[in-house]
């Protein structure tokens, strides 16, 4: 199957993705604009249920209960979705570019495909996260960033990766606020991506 020593490039990638996210989150909103848009974004200031801007009376049905059922879950702090999207186009260039080098290129069409299902996975997934089991933003970013690790390692055969998913969860989602347990979380991706890369190979040095 897989060759678990370019698994390092997953991990560095959602790493440094990670550390984006929180950069973008610490970085204040500049200008005279950056309050008001603040308080759109999160539905202060706006009146109605749930920052929509319009009384209960005009919202009925499904329409109504979403927004009440959207407004009791915790919103994401970090940009989640957008961060994992990114992640999973760099990794499959990796691999496509590593399983060239390999010579066992993948057929095109199965792989854009199966890339293209991958991202249209994560909004999905998400919604589900939401709608079904009514987590939070961050906690659900960090589980489906989890999921990911969890597919790796079933590629690539590695408990060690198995391994780092289940401390990347714990340290996402269970010990810190999102923005210090998101640091963590980068912190043990990148120990695992140079534990992968020093770690001497059974077959000896990676000459592909």
């Amino acid at each position: 199957m897989g060759s678990s020593v370019r698994s390092w490039f997953p991990l560095a990638a959602l790493a440094f993705a990670l550390l984006v996210m929180v950069a973008a989150e610490l970085v204040p909103a500049a200008g005279p604009q950056g309050y008001p848009l603040i308080q759109g974004l999160h539905g202060l200031g706006t009146g109605g249920v749930g920052g929509t801007g319009y009384p209960e009376s005009q919202l009925s049905g499904v329409a109504y209960a979403t927004a009440v059922s959207a407004d009791a879950v915790p919103s994401a702090r970090l940009g989640w979705l957008a961060g994992l999207a990114c992640v999973v186009l760099a990794v499959a260039g990796w691999y496509w570019r590593e399983l060239r080098r390999a010579a066992t290129p993948p057929r095109p069409g199965r792989f854009v495909l199966g890339t293209l299902g991958a991202l249209a996975a994560v909004p999905l997934l998400d919604l589900v996260g939401l709608l079904q089991f009514r987590l939070g933003g961050d906690v659900r970013g960090a589980l489906l960033a989890t999921l990911g690790l969890v597919l790796l390692a079933g590629y690539e055969r590695s408990w060690f990766l198995l391994a780092v998913a289940g401390v990347f969860a714990l340290v996402a989602t269970a010990f810190l606020p999102p923005v210090p347990g998101t640091l963590a979380a980068a912190g043990v991706l990148f120990a695992a991506a140079f534990a992968v890369l020093l770690r001497p190979r059974p077959d000896g040095p990676d000459t592909a």
